[in-house]
């Protein structure tokens, strides 16, 4: 069973569009975790993302801009491009088994043809951890060619759902907010939201709000544990979820 692939795709989706900080790494520092891209500093006031799994490639880069009325601010650009992924979902399991629709999210009748989508956000942060530092983003997403993408190949799950609507419907908005407090010197919470905007499409909106605990571990190490709640309009009607969320990310 192809398990392993399935649930790193589930995790690039998952990771996708999250909010963050205006902040970019050091020079030369790396960045990576399970459920997040390896993320490199760069020395002209630059940050570059590259997703780790080959399921779906997408690769980003995140700037510095002038400041505003104390408001740190970065602006972001990312390409995606899906189609390795959907194609994989149309069979992950019945190709191996003898029957080509078992467990298959996407059904082998639709072609999945060659799409791209491109982000671009803005980004601003005020405060720092010690006192509590507040980001907040918006930005939107366009689709080249998912207009052969037919709208019942959706796949109608928390998560997945909002983030590849941009195929079906060409245009996603959507923007978030965060915030960051130390509690001690090895720990620290953070509570955001993000909210996806689909015009045009049979689900319209997507919520979500997470917390999370954060223990740095060390100056190469942090672990993350809390929860993620989903509200959103699906194809088939308006549904909640509460999901524990996970992540254990390294730096050097």
């Amino acid at each position: 069973m192809r398990l392993i692939p399935f649930l790193a795709f589930f995790s690039i989706l998952f990771s996708q569009w999250s909010s963050q900080s205006a902040y970019l790494l050091e020079k030369n520092r790396k960045e990576i975790s399970i459920f997040k891209p390896f993320k490199y500093g760069l020395e002209n006031g630059s940050e570059i993302s590259v997703n780790k799994f080959l399921l779906m490639p997408s690769a980003s880069i995140k700037q510095e801009v002038s400041s505003y009325r104390g408001w740190k601010m970065a602006r972001s650009f990312r390409l995606e491009y899906p189609t390795p992924g959907l194609r994989w979902l149309q069979s992950p399991l019945g190709k191996e088994m003898g029957d080509p629709n078992m467990g298959a999210l996407i059904s082998p009748q639709f072609l999945i043809p060659h799409m791209f989508s491109l982000y671009a956000s803005a980004i601003g942060t005020k405060g720092n951890p010690d006192t509590g530092q507040l980001s907040l983003s918006s930005g939107f997403g366009l689709a080249v060619n998912g207009k052969k993408l037919s709208n019942d190949a959706t796949i109608d799950l928390p998560i997945i759902y909002p983030r590849l609507s941009v195929y079906y419907n060409d245009l996603i908005i959507n923007f978030g907010g965060e915030y960051l407090r130390k509690i001690s010197r090895s720990f620290h919470y953070l509570i955001n939201y993000e909210m996806f905007l689909m015009p045009g499409g049979r689900g319209r909106y997507a919520f979500e709000q997470q917390g999370l605990l954060i223990w740095q571990v060390s100056s190469k190490s942090r672990i993350a544990l809390g929860y993620k709640l989903i509200a959103g309009e699906y194809p088939f009607g308006s549904q909640a979820h509460l999901l524990p969320t996970f992540d254990v990310q390294f730096g050097w």
